[in-house]
């Protein structure tokens, strides 16, 4: 019997529900028999959850892979259930899958499971065939899109259908927090202290506490519940497929939250920490916050660790290569986190830093405002300047000028960003919510991690030698790192 591929699509996640690749499996299973063909198991190919109306065949991952088995196996005949499974985008079937197919296997034979001759891409049947499914899938889409907006755009915002967020319960088509608020909360909490997404999911398993799923917590669990903002109480709809209208639905204070917008910028203060200092999750607690001394050179991370006879043994040092100064990181943390910590639970619980900081937020507010009211002016310039382009139609001219409005309105964008994040943490600072709750960490035992989160925030650099004392250098201004991504 002739080996032969099979090929099932289910289109969406209501299908999941449903017996629609055994459906399918079972009519290929059933075809090949027939026609003396044989279709192993590891033959059949699934694409899960893919619309073949969004996405043409070159776009369908799957589809692309059973292409290059096809050919690198020699295999030159393939099963589909029926033509919908292939096409629904007019003919991109053919363009993608099946003509570059043919220049390797001459021989190809594309089957469905309604008929034992194979299909001719050429032929007005399955042309018209193929149209027939695209308009259908066209107007299931139109209906779809007017339902949804005429659910967004009520007066009181509907959620429309679709999967529950962890930690909600839907009572009336309005999310309403339920006991899993409490592990969104705790998720929130631990990845404002830099814990990373792969311990948050260690602790919640060791923990018992069973993920979305019933099942173990994943990294990816973790990082799809922190990145989504329903959980500060506000609806974000996007629907992508509307052209030249509004596109994006936005309703503040839909429900209750759960996560503060206040830890959402925690997030991203970390992740800026991290990109500027490196990793958390390091033994080297001063990594890229070490100077040298004499020569003020930054000192480098040197791991001699050795494991003998199954134990392993730690030698962790910082190194000037400038000077061949080497000092082992035990004695460096020793001797400067305590006086670090001390400092710092003095300056969480100083009023004078508090006034201090608040008037350093005042001063970056008002200097990023200006820089706003500045892109504002130069985005309305450009605005004439691009109309006068279009009225003498210079076409090399509009296209220049559309890349500098593209540019200049990105830069707005971040810039108010950055003011949004400002105006958060000036009310977290005023309400004690910032500051304090650095004293209450220190208070309790601290990992790694931890540790080396809360010296990026508050330490500018050390400088260490063997012959002088350490000097600590605290920041000014621990906001300082908004200061690069927004450049005058």
């Amino acid at each position: 019997m002739r080996l032969a591929f099979g090929y099932i699509r289910r289109s969406s996640y209501k299908q999941q529900e449903n017996n629609s690749v055994e459906i399918q499996k079972q009519h290929i299973q059933e075809f090949a028999k027939r026609n003396q063909l044989n279709v192993p198991d590891d033959f059949i190919v699934i694409e899960d959850v893919t619309s073949a109306f969004s996405k043409r065949a070159n776009q369908r991952k799957e589809l692309m892979k059973l292409r290059e088995k096809m050919i690198e196996m020699n295999v030159p005949v393939v099963i589909f259930h029926e033509i919908s499974r292939m096409d629904r985008t007019g003919y991109s079937f053919t363009i993608d899958f099946y003509r570059p197919l043919l220049e390797s296997l001459p021989n190809l034979k594309v089957y469905t499971t309604q008929s034992n001759e194979p299909i001719d891409p050429d032929s007005m049947n399955l042309k018209m065939n193929f149209l027939l499914f695209q308009h259908e899938s066209e107007v299931k889409s139109e209906r779809a899109l007017s339902n949804l907006k005429a659910e967004l755009q009520q007066e009181r915002p509907v959620r429309p259908g679709s999967t529950i967020p962890y930690g909600y319960t839907q009572i009336d088509k309005q999310l309403v927090p339920n006991k899993d608020a409490e592990i969104v909360s705790f998720i929130s909490f631990l990845y404002s202290w830099g814990k990373s997404l792969k311990k948050i999911a260690f602790l919640l398993n060791e923990a018992g506490v069973p993920s979305p799923k019933g099942k173990h917590w994943r990294s990816s669990t973790i990082e799809n519940i922190l990145k989504n903002s329903v959980y500060t109480g506000n609806l974000t709809w996007n629907i992508p497929k509307i052209k030249d209208e509004k596109n994006v639905f936005i309703f503040k204070d839909s429900h209750e939250p759960i996560v503060s917008d206040f830890h959402l910028h925690l997030h991203q203060y970390n992740k800026k920490v991290q990109a500027t200092y490196g990793r958390l999750d390091t033994p080297f607690l001063f990594l890229n916050k070490l100077r040298c001394h004499h020569c003020h050179q930054a000192m480098v991370t040197q791991n001699g660790s050795t494991k003998r006879n199954g134990t392993t043994y730690q030698y962790h040092y910082y190194v000037c290569k400038h000077c061949q100064y080497k000092v082992c990181i035990h004695d460096v943390h020793k001797s400067l986190v305590p006086k670090i910590f001390e400092r710092i639970q003095q300056l969480s619980l100083s009023e004078q830093n508090k006034k201090l900081t608040l008037e350093l937020l005042k001063q970056m507010k008002a200097k990023f405002e200006k820089v706003v009211l500045k892109i504002n002016v130069t985005i309305n310039a450009l605005y004439k300047k691009l109309k006068q382009a279009q009225k003498i139609t210079d076409r090399e001219l509009e296209l220049q000028i559309l890349a500098m409005l593209n540019q200049n309105q990105n830069s707005l964008l971040e810039y108010e960003k950055v003011l949004n994040a400002l105006d958060n943490y000036y009310r977290a600072v005023e309400s004690n919510h910032f500051f304090p709750r650095f004293n209450e960490i220190l208070e309790h035992q601290l990992d790694t991690s931890e540790k080396r989160l809360i010296i990026l925030y508050f330490v500018d650099f050390i400088l260490i030698s063997t012959d002088q004392k350490p000097h600590i250098q605290y920041k000014t201004n621990i906001f300082d790192f908004l200061q690069p991504a927004c450049n005058e």
